[in-house]
């Protein structure tokens, strides 16, 4: 009992993107929502975008976007294809896509991406803030961006009136970013599609030795694996109680190891198959020696708590 309940290490390294060299190898993609005010008189009759879909590279960090008026998975596949079929435009059908488990990245994102041969890689939520750091990122930097000039014109308009102007200035915007060089690849995401190979510097920092000079658990060791916020009780709202277990009640036995190389990662652990499919880190797995003593056979009868009536 007080295993699954030892408190969770500090400092969790994370492997970085730094090991995606080759452009439109892997693509992160987001459909992020427009804010629409219901009492907006519109000035022409065109169509009202209601959504945009954000594309990332992870070598080149090259971006594009889509608007779009539906998140429906026939528009989101028609996007993806109007992208990837233009010559003018650097990204092309990647090897993987990356995406959230919405169904708008299901149906017919499904079937067109299998007809180039993309697999897709839908992420959980809880596991979102590393696996899809760099569309998050972009995501953030695009509402920003684009909402500030919308209240730059509102600031200009009499009170009350609301402006959803914002396909104008959101390709200049997007433009600019892809001509701004940034830090960890020290190029512009222009500049970086003219290469075959893009390196970039390591996104985070280790404090420990990591890749062929970090210390490895045996094969086959036997492991408790760390939670996330609501993972034992299958919270879908993800919420953490403190009734909620930190470690892993179930054993489980490392079944792969993945030793990262040129540049060095943290080695990753993978388990059987009755444990999590994502790979973990040494600091999220607890190994367990010997063998744990659990609770007398009798718990499982007729246990019932006798309540003691008020008077």
């Amino acid at each position: 009992m007080y295993q699954i309940f030892r408190p969770s290490p500090r400092e969790i390294p994370y492997a970085s993107y730094s090991k995606i060299t080759k452009p439109n190898s892997v693509h992160q993609c987001d459909l992020i929502e427009i804010p629409y005010d219901v009492d907006t008189d519109l000035l022409d009759n065109g169509p009202i975008f209601y959504y945009v879909l954000l594309v990332i590279d992870c070598a080149t960090r090259y971006k594009d976007f889509i608007f779009l008026t539906s998140k429906s998975s026939e528009e989101v596949a028609k996007a993806f294809k109007s992208i990837y079929d233009n010559s003018d435009n650097p990204l092309d059908w990647p090897r993987l896509l990356q995406s959230d488990q919405g169904h708008e990245f299901m149906g017919s994102v499904t079937l067109i991406m299998d007809e180039h041969n993309v697999n897709i890689r839908r992420i959980k939520a809880r596991f979102r803030h590393t696996s899809m750091a760099m569309v998050d990122r972009y995501a953030g930097l695009f509402e920003l961006r684009v909402f500030k000039n919308q209240y730059v014109i509102e600031f200009l308009l009499p009170t009350g009136e609301r402006c959803r102007e914002c396909e104008r200035f959101a390709r200049k915007i997007v433009d600019n970013m892809n001509d701004t060089p940034t830090r960890l690849i020290g190029m512009s995401p222009n500049d970086a599609t003219k290469f075959e190979q893009v390196y970039s510097k390591p996104s985070v920092k280790y404090n420990r030795p990591i890749g062929v000079d970090e210390p490895q658990l045996p094969k086959g060791s036997t492991i408790r694996f760390l939670l996330t916020s609501g993972e034992w009780e299958n919270d879908p709202f993800e919420r953490h109680r403190i009734t909620d277990p930190i470690w892993s009640p179930s054993l489980h036995k490392i079944r792969r190891i993945v030793v990262g190389k040129n540049p060095s990662m943290p080695v990753l652990y993978y388990l059987d198959e009755s444990g999590p499919r994502r790979p973990f880190v040494r600091e999220q797995l607890m190994h367990i020696k010997e063998e744990p003593m659990l609770p007398p056979r009798w718990v499982l009868g007729d246990n019932r708590m006798h309540i003691r009536r008020s008077l």
